[in-house]
C-alpha cells in the first residue's frame, strides 16, 4: 500500500467551530506552583496497576516535542513507563503504515492525517479524538541581525512582509510532504498574499514548495532557530511559548488559528506530491491504535492526558485544551475512555 503522502487526501468535514469543541481555559498560563502540585498528583489520575513490563509507545507530533520530554512524560513517570518519538505527523503516519513502527498511541498535528489512515482498506486505527488546538506565529532568533526589526514590527512600525523579504534573511519551516505545520506555513504565506502583501509574495519568500534550502526537520528547526542558525521560522504558538521564544503573531486571517474563519482558510492551498492539502484550522487529534500491543498502559496515557491535569500541562506549553470530540467507531472505543469523549455532530 501507499504511504499517506501519496494518497489523495480524504475531504475535511466542515469545521463547525469551536463552540462545538468547548474551550477549556481556566488553567492558561498557571504558575509554575500549581504545574508543580499538578505534576506530583499525577500518579493519583493514573492507576499504578496501569505500569506494566511492556512501555507505553507514543508517536506524537514534533510541535510537542518540548511539553511531553519536560512535563507530560516527566508527569507519569512513577505509574506509566512511556516511550515517546515526536517527527512530522505525516511521516510518522507513513511510519505506521509502512509497519517501521507499532506505536500505542499516535497523536496528530492535523486530524485530516487521521482522515487518510481511517480510509485505508485496512485502517490502524478505528476512531481519533481532537483534543486540542494551536495557531502558526513567526518566531525569530534573538540574536538575529533582523531581530530589532521583528520588534518593530511587533509594535506595527514595519510590515512583516517587508522584514521577511529582506536580503539575507534565512528562514526556515518544515517539509510540507512529511509535517502539517510545513504545509500550513505556505498556506499561511499564501493567505498574507492574499490580504495584503506584496504581489508574488508567496513565491518570493517560499520559492518551490519543496525549497530545500528553507527546510528542516522538525526535530531540529527549533534547535537552528535557539542558536542563530536561522534567524526566523514558521512554528506553531505552541512551541514558541514552550521554549520561551520570542514570535511575530500572525493576523488571525493567515494564523489558522481562528475558527470564524475556516471558510476563509480553505481559500487556500498547496499540491505536495500529488496531494491536495487545503487550509484549515489547526487542530491536536489522537488515537489509540488498533493493534496496540500495551493497551492497558495506553489508555491510561491518553485518560491522564485528557484529564484537569494533563490538560494543565498541556495548556501551560501554549496548547489549547478543547472537550475531546470522537470521530469514528464510537463502539471501538475502549469502554474506560469512552465517557471522556463528546460525539462528532
Amino acid at each position: 500500500a501507499p504511504p499517506c503522502s501519496t494518497r489523495e487526501e480524504v475531504p475535511k468535514r466542515p469545521w463547525r467551530g469551536y463552540s462545538d469543541y468547548d474551550f477549556e481555559t481556566t488553567a492558561m498560563r498557571r504558575n509554575d506552583f500549581v504545574l508543580g502540585s499538578l505534576a506530583a498528583a499525577a500518579a493519583l489520575t493514573v492507576p499504578s496497576r496501569a505500569r506494566a513490563a511492556t512501555p507505553v509507545s507514543v508517536l506524537y507530533a514534533g510541535s510537542l516535542v518540548t511539553v511531553f520530554e519536560r512535563r507530560i512524560v516527566p508527569a507519569l513517570a512513577k505509574t506509566l513507563d512511556v516511550r515517546g518519538e515526536g517527527k512530522g505527523s505525516v511521516a510518522l503516519a507513513n511510519l505506521i503504515v509502512s509497519g517501521l513502527r507499532s506505536p500505542d498511541v499516535f497523536i496528530s498535528a492535523d486530524s485530516r492525517v487521521m482522515d487518510d489512515l481511517l480510509a485505508r482498506p485496512s485502517p490502524p486505527l478505528t476512531w481519533y479524538a481532537i483534543f486540542a488546538a494551536t495557531r502558526l506565529v513567526l518566531g525569530y532568533a534573538p540574536a538575529s541581525p533582523f531581530a530589532a526589526d521583528f520588534v518593530r514590527v511587533g509594535r506595527g512600525e514595519k510590515k512583516l512582509a517587508d522584514v521577511l523579504l529582506a536580503p539575507g534573511l534565512r528562514l526556515g519551516h518544515t517539509d510540507p510532504a512529511l509535517d502539517p505545520k510545513g504545509y500550513r506555513t505556505i498556506v499561511a504565506v499564501q493567505l498574507l498574499e492574499a490580504a495584503g502583501a506584496p504581489a508574488g509574495f508567496a513565491t518570493r519568500l517560499l520559492g518551490e514548495p519543496r525549497n530545500a534550502a528553507q527546510i528542516f526537520p522538525e526535530e531540529t528547526l527549533l534547535a537552528r532557530l535557539e542558536t542563530g542558525d536561522l534567524d526566523a521560522a514558521f512554528l506553531y504558538a505552541t512551541e514558541s511559548v514552550a521554549r520561551a521564544l520570542p514570535a511575530i503573531e500572525l493576523p488571525a486571517s493567515a494564523n489558522l488559528g481562528d475558527p470564524a474563519q475556516a471558510a476563509h482558510y480553505a481559500t487556500s492551498s498547496v499540491t505536495i506530491d500529488g496531494v491536495k492539502r487545503r487550509g484549515g484550522v489547526a487542530d491536536y487529534a489522537l488515537s489509540v491504535l488498533r493493534d496496540a500491543p500495551n493497551r492497558a498502559g495506553a489508555n491510561a496515557f491518553v485518560a491522564f492526558l485528557l484529564s484537569r491535569a494533563g490538560g494543565a500541562l498541556l495548556e501551560s506549553s501554549g496548547v489549547t485544551v478543547l472537550r475531546p470530540v470522537l470521530v469514528g467507531d464510537r463502539g471501538t472505543v475502549p469502554s474506560d475512555l469512552r465517557g471522556l469523549f463528546t460525539a462528532a455532530p
